[in-house]
C-alpha cells in the first residue's frame, strides 16, 4: 500500500500489527504494536498496598507499595479491549519484598517474547516472557535507586483473548541503576 492520509481515526478492534519485509528473504516480521495507552475515560483509584489486590478492567490503579511488604496484584481476565494501568505512587526505596502481578487463572498468559527492563546488575537488561508465563516480578534494593518507583507505569493491554500486551513507564536518571523485573509461570 502506498503512503495514505486519514481525516478521521483510524480503528482496529484487535490492536495493530507492524510488519515489516526482509529486503533479502522476502519474508516478513509482523510484530503486535504496543504502546502506552491513550487513558482518556479510564476510571482513577488511589488504592493502598496490601498483601493483596485485585485491579478492575478500565482501572488506572496508584499503588503505593513501597517494598516493605510484599504485594500481589491480581489482573482481571485478558478479554479482547481489556485495559489495566498501575501507577507506582511511592518510592521504592522502603525495603526488598516483592511486588508480583499475575494474570487470571491457567488461561491467560503475557504475550510470548514480551520484555521487561531490568536492573538485578546495576545495568540495564531485560528479561522476555516464554510460552504460557502468567506471573511478572518486581524486587526493589532497599534504596533510591530503583528503576521502578514513584510516577512509573505499567499499562496491561488484551487485543487477543487470553493474552496480554505490556507496556511500561521506568524511572529516569543516571542514578537508577537497582531493582529486577522477571516473568514466571
Amino acid at each position: 500500500m502506498a503512503n495514505t492520509t486519514f481525516t478521521g481515526p483510524v480503528r482496529s478492534q484487535n490492536g495493530f500489527e507492524v510488519a515489516v519485509k526482509n529486503t533479502d528473504t522476502g519474508a516478513f516480521t509482523v510484530r503486535q504494536a504496543s504502546f502506552m495507552p491513550d487513558i482518556t475515560g479510564l476510571t482513577f483509584a488511589d488504592t493502598a498496598t496490601a498483601t493483596n489486590i485485585t485491579i478492575a478492567n478500565s482501572v488506572i490503579a496508584a499503588v503505593n507499595y513501597t517494598g516493605a511488604a510484599a504485594c500481589t496484584v491480581a489482573l482481571p481476565a485478558a478479554i479482547s479491549g481489556n485495559i489495566v494501568v498501575y501507577v507506582q505512587s511511592k518510592d521504592t526505596a522502603g525495603g526488598t519484598a516483592a511486588l508480583t502481578f499475575n494474570v487470571l487463572g491457567t488461561t491467560d498468559a503475557w504475550r510470548t517474547g514480551s520484555l521487561i527492563e531490568s536492573r538485578a546488575t546495576n545495568e540495564v537488561a531485560y528479561d522476555t516472557s516464554t510460552v504460557n508465563e502468567g506471573k511478572l516480578t518486581f524486587t526493589p534494593a532497599d534504596a533510591t535507586t530503583n528503576l521502578f518507583t514513584l510516577g512509573s507505569m505499567i499499562a496491561f493491554q488484551c487485543f487477543e483473548n487470553g493474552v496480554w500486551n505490556i507496556s511500561y513507564k521506568m524511572a529516569e536518571g543516571h542514578n537508577k541503576t537497582t531493582g529486577a523485573f522477571a516473568f514466571a509461570a
